[in-house]
């Protein structure tokens, strides 16, 4: 009788051993899309930073050529959440249109002028995009007195998000200027987050100036604010 051949185990895995796999695989892919996303965040913190510097630039540029910033204190503000069109009154609309040379340091108030482009907002994202057929006449005087064509539109942020300008309001004829006693105009991204309106509240008055927590604590704790030109 021919001697019984040895028993061999068969290379398949345990069930043991295919979990212990899974799991493995499932906390590096965890770890890697942390990584990942971790990464982009950084890089879209980065950029945020970039783009508030070149504005700041810009609206430096503004003052330096009419004497002041753009006003934006009559002017409606659109919430930082693209939910709507930007509207033409709109602080964010106000800020867009004085970079592209329609508007003074008055706004819509001062009317139309045909000022310097002072931004290049192919380093932009923009709320609304011009066609190639607005792009014709996008930025381009007509009229007598030439003027500037409007477009209404509003520079965002990495996520998405408008970026917030605010300055003091405009003076009214024979009225003393509104109290504004922050030292410069107020630029920001409500950051990753994009603080809700409701709980982002950067002028509790018409000073222009922070007060208690609000801009600092929850929603609004990584809000990314521009540095003012030394």
């Amino acid at each position: 009788m021919p001697p019984a051949r040895p028993h061999r185990h068969s290379p398949a895995f345990t069930l043991l051993e295919l979990l212990t796999v899974m799991a493995v695989v499932a906390l590096l892919a965890t770890i890697s899309l942390g990584v990942i996303s971790s990464t982009k965040q950084r890089a879209n913190i980065a950029r945020s930073k970039a783009e508030l510097a070149l504005l700041v630039q810009a609206l430096e540029g503004f003052k330096r050529h009419y004497g002041d910033y753009p006003q934006t204190g009559p002017s409606a503000l659109n919430s930082q959440r693209v939910t709507g069109t930007v509207g033409a009154a709109t602080a964010q609309a106000v800020l867009f249109n004085s970079l592209m040379g329609v508007y003074g340091p008055r706004g819509a108030s001062g009317g139309r002028l045909n000022g310097p482009r002072l931004v290049d907002i192919q380093r932009f994202k923009l709320e609304v995009e011009p066609t190639t057929a607005q792009l014709t006449n996008f930025g381009v005087p007509s009229g007598s007195p030439p003027a500037k064509n409007l477009f209404n539109s509003a520079f965002l942020d990495p996520w998405g998000n408008r970026y917030l300008y605010f300055y003091r309001a405009a003076t009214t004829p024979g009225r003393p200027p509104a109290p504004w006693s922050a030292p410069s105009f107020i630029l920001y991204s409500t950051g990753p987050t994009g603080g809700e309106l409701s709980k982002n509240k950067p002028i509790p008055n018409a000073l222009g100036i922070f007060s208690g927590t609000t801009q600092t604590t929850g929603d609004n704790a990584d809000n990314i604010y521009a540095d003012k030109l030394p």
